[in-house]
């Protein structure tokens, strides 16, 4: 006895595409829906930042001024000169390299 079994496919293949072009569609909006959700997301970061910024400026509006005569004494004090250990130094080596060079002169002419 011998039997035959036949199978037969029950694709669902619509001829005119409505079901791939429904698929392709969906996975579009899926898509669109997390770009859009991550673009809302950077907005919401951006309006954060943007409040903590205006909340240090606001503070800093509120702060009181110097006073008159200590913004005079603070404008004495940064426009008198002033000498830094480095200028020092480099004044020092300058005056010793050239009394090393002047004794060098002078060593030549007496000899």
């Amino acid at each position: 006895m011998t039997v035959h079994v036949t199978t037969t496919t029950t694709d669902p293949v619509d001829p005119s595409g409505t079901a791939s072009m429904l698929i392709i569609l969906a996975r579009l909006e899926g898509k669109v829906d997390v770009v859009t959700a991550q673009h809302g997301a950077k907005l919401d970061e951006h309006a954060r930042r943007l409040g903590d910024v205006e909340t240090r400026l606001r503070a800093e509006e509120a702060r009181p001024s110097t006073a008159p005569e200590v913004d005079a004494r603070l404008r004495a004090v940064e426009s008198r000169p002033v000498v830094t250990p480095r200028a020092v130094w480099a004044a020092v080596g300058t005056v010793g390299a050239l009394a090393i060079g002047a004794a060098g002169v002078v060593i030549n002419l007496a000899t």
